[in-house]
């Protein structure tokens, strides 16, 4: 067996910066050029004071239009953090701020019954229970939404269509049982779909005592994203949430690499960082 390495970063082969910047991204995915206690750093002119800042830098533009951005805006940009939570405040506070009406669709919950009891522990669980609970794999109870918002999709809708796990959209038009959608980026970029209604399981690492689904668009807010879901996504412009320290360097080189020229503009919410076209060497612990 023979192991091939892969030393050129495509992602910024027109970047005029290439060396250097694929250089440096190198140097974080291999745990390079650490300080002491393991942090990376950053320079002090890319400190902010507020976390307003951080979401006006990203998508303040669209604040003051009388109508949704075009598509192109957000499939520009995002803002990437560590956890689920984080990224479910930030997504309805930013919804907030966009222009439109808002819609409210609520999930169906319910306990799945074990086999061994025709009822199970149904009837010990409140519903209101069920929607409080937000899996990371599963969408929200309460999905508010507003036609031309940011939606990622949370499941294998129809992979030859472009409708995969993980695939960024634009909602064009809201209705009870179904959402009209188009699709940001990759090889169906532009073209429109339709998104019903399923029932989705919590998988087993979630670590309930029970198992329950949950009938919903299978669709979450995407001004925000975990950075495990930004893998593979190509932006222009990057927001990272370090608030909460980052799990690892190799998580840190995900979120860095997700757009493909050296910085322009870096800015810091005390652990926060936001990236436009990215950095070109760190100088600053977060």
């Amino acid at each position: 067996m023979q192991v091939i390495y892969l030393h050129q970063n495509m992602r910024l082969e027109r970047s005029t910066d290439e060396s250097n910047f694929a250089k440096w991204l190198l140097d974080v995915g291999h745990g390079r050029n650490m300080t002491t206690d393991n942090c990376v750093t950053l320079p002090h002119y890319m400190v902010t004071t507020s976390l307003s800042i951080l979401l006006t830098d990203i998508y303040g533009d669209m604040v003051n239009l009388p109508h949704a951005p075009p598509p192109i805006f957000f499939c520009q940009r995002a803002i990437l953090m560590a956890r689920n939570v984080d990224v479910f405040v930030t997504n309805t506070e930013i919804l907030h701020f966009m222009p439109g009406s808002e819609k409210v669709f609520f999930s169906a919950d319910t306990i799945i019954s074990e086999d061994s009891s025709p009822h199970g522990n149904q009837h010990d669980i409140p519903i209101e229970y069920l929607h409080s609970l937000q899996p990371a794999a599963l969408p929200p109870s309460e999905l508010r939404v507003k036609e031309g918002c940011p939606l990622i999709l949370l499941h294998n809708l129809s992979p030859s269509c472009g409708l995969c796990n993980g695939t960024r959209l634009i909602l064009l038009c809201a209705q009870p049982h179904i959402l009209e959608v188009r699709i940001l980026g990759g090889d169906h970029d532009g073209k429109n779909a339709l998104i019903p209604h399923i029932s989705l399981i919590p998988s087993t690492e979630e670590g309930y005592t029970f198992q329950f689904k949950r009938h919903q668009f299978p669709v979450r807010l995407a001004f925000a994203m975990t950075i495990n879901k930004a893998e593979g996504q190509s932006l222009h412009t990057v927001g990272i949430d370090l608030r909460t320290p980052i799990f690892s360097h190799g998580q840190l080189y995900v979120a860095l690499s997700r757009a493909t020229h050296p910085v322009v503009y870096i800015s810091f919410f005390h652990q926060t960082l936001i990236i436009k076209h990215l950095m070109s060497f760190i100088q600053k612990s977060y």
